[in-house]
């Protein structure tokens, strides 16, 4: 063969070399065709991850559901179909579509977390989510002993079933990448405070306050632990951090006034409770945090506006209407407290207490029968109570009644907690009927049990009077008048025996009687007087 002249290869070399081509091709192909599905499905991946960045979420499905018509049972695909059924808010589609790529792929460690995630929106009020959603992270942890979500996760689960120690250590676990963050602090505090760690508590929650990132939501978050170790100054402190940053919710205002009330500041109290109710007019707990306060500093008509204005929201509430009626008596108000009653009972017919006081009130308001209707249902409701029983023997004495005054009474002499009373209404029915040496046993006995109460000693003076007894009764009404020396009955009875026996005192006696006589005349009429409360002067500041 020439130089010049093409080569050509033998017959029977090309015919050894074809079949082995042949082969290398054949044994080539499958990683070929691997290397081109890889790309494909890293390709369609990044197409799906895309479509859900920019929140085509239809879009991002559609490529999910033909993507696994190539790659089935593909645990990646079913957690981005996860995912974009979670952004639609169909959260048991995710939940099954998650639960499906874990059981493909046992250790796809975000599958694990973003079903804790769906786990953990109901884990704050259900005990079966918080399970369910703290074996999730622990399976991550098996995987991943660093996770710092997980660990994070995992921390605040544990915190809320009362593990502080356990919380702790897993929120250490979670690193250094996640400290600083707002929400990292406050579950610090809540687990210092949570193992009464003062000083370990002020200082997370320190951290907490200087955040920047501090809302009312973490605030929120940390409350219940600090509730629960009666910490009401870190409570204030924090909530008026949050709302130094943006103006707190109703909610938001209303912790902070009870904080405050808890730490003894009535009137920072009550101007957060007020602002808390101006912000939400609907609501009437203010309005019975604001009542409380108001009567803890015996502000009475400061807090009968208030229950006023909760009665206009609630006219069915029985309890309101009971209350306003037990201010009103503080007041002595008993025109107004009587009608508040009435509507109490009338709202809550079968209630023992509202007919007690219903029965109490109208027998001094009003003629004293219209009481025992009501005292008599309590007293069929409870009949072993001792008020009850006295209730009804004095009700029977305010109607002269005395046969069935006394029945009553004799019954509530025997319990301790009535005896002095009713030895007291017995000794004047007594007296009234002439059997002296009688009423004086039975008053003798009172003023054993109340030495302190001056009605006592001015009826004794008066029974040694109408004996006369004078020096006795001298006595007595001089002792009850240095108990009480506005007393009606002490002082109408001295003068009476002044006149007796013809002491020079008589015409001082009878001028300081014609005061006490004034002053009780006006006092009537204001218990009478049926008020008008109008809450919005008592809420005037909420406006401001």
């Amino acid at each position: 063969m020439s130089s010049g002249s093409r080569l050509f290869l033998r017959p029977d070399v090309r015919l050894r070399i074809l079949p082995a081509l042949f082969v290398a091709l054949a044994l080539l192909a499958p990683q070929l065709r691997a290397q081109s599905a890889a790309d494909s499905y890293r390709h369609t991946v990044a197409q799906i991850q895309q479509q859900i960045e920019q929140g085509h979420l239809a879009d991002a499905q559609r490529l999910i559901s033909a993507a696994l018509k190539s790659f089935p049972s593909n645990a990646g695909l079913e957690n981005l179909l996860g995912v974009v059924q979670a952004e639609q808010g169909h959260t048991d589609a995710a939940r099954q579509a998650f639960s499906t790529a874990i059981q493909h792929d046992p250790k796809l460690v975000g599958a694990y977390l973003n079903l804790g995630r769906i786990e953990m929106q109901e884990a704050g009020d259900h005990a079966a989510h918080r399970a369910n959603a703290l074996q999730l992270y622990q399976k991550v942890l098996g995987l991943d002993p660093a996770n710092a979500e997980a660990n994070f996760q995992a921390a605040t689960l544990l915190m809320w079933e009362g593990k502080y120690a356990s919380s702790l250590a897993h929120l250490e676990k979670a690193g250094a990448a996640m400290r600083g963050q707002i929400r990292v602090e406050a579950l610090r505090c809540a687990d210092e405070a949570g193992l009464g760690h003062k000083a370990a508590t002020d200082q997370a929650a320190a951290a907490m306050i200087a955040n920047p990132d501090l809302t009312e939501q973490d605030a929120v978050f940390v409350l219940p632990a600090l509730r629960a170790a009666r910490r009401a100054d870190l409570i204030d402190s924090i909530f008026t951090a949050a709302n130094e940053r943006k103006p707190l919710s109703a909610y938001g205002l209303r912790v902070l006034g009870l904080a405050k009330e808890a730490e003894g500041k009535p009137a920072e109290a009550t101007a957060a409770l007020e602002r808390a109710f101006a912000q939400d007019e609907t609501n009437v707990a203010p309005l019975t945090d604001l009542t409380r306060i108001a009567l803890a500093g015996k502000q009475y008509k400061q807090a009968l506006g208030y229950l006023a204005h909760a009665r206009a929201l609630k006219p069915n509430d029985a309890a309101f209407a009971y209350e306003y009626g037990r201010i009103c008596l503080k007041l002595n108000l008993l025109g107004e407290a009587r009608r508040a009653m009435s509507e109490a009972v009338k709202l809550a017919p079968d209630s023992p207490e509202y007919n007690f006081a219903m029965g109490v009130v109208s027998s001094y308001a009003q003629d004293a029968s219209a009481g025992l209707p009501y005292l008599k249902k309590y007293h069929q409701m409870r009949p072993g109570d001792a008020d009850g029983v006295l209730a009804l023997g004095t009700a029977y004495f305010r109607d002269d009644d005395y046969a069935n005054a006394a029945l009553w009474l004799k019954q509530a002499a025997n319990h301790a907690s009535s005896a002095a009373e009713a030895h007291y209404y017995l000794g004047r029915i007594l007296r009234q009927q002439g059997k002296f040496d009688e009423a004086l046993t039975e008053l003798k006995q009172a003023a054993a049990l109340q030495p302190g109460n001056a009605a006592v000693f001015a009826e004794l003076g008066q029974t040694y009077l109408q004996q006369r007894k004078y020096p006795e009764a001298q006595e007595q009404l001089h002792h009850a008048l240095t108990l009480d020396s506005n007393n009606y009955v002490a002082n109408f009875a001295l003068m009476q025996l002044y006149a007796q026996t013809r002491d020079p005192r008589l015409g001082a006696q009878q001028k300081r009687f014609g005061e006490i006589k004034q002053q009780n005349q006006e006092q009537y009429r204001e218990e009478m007087l049926v008020i008008e409360a109008r809450p919005e002067v008592a809420l005037k500041d909420t406006q401001h």
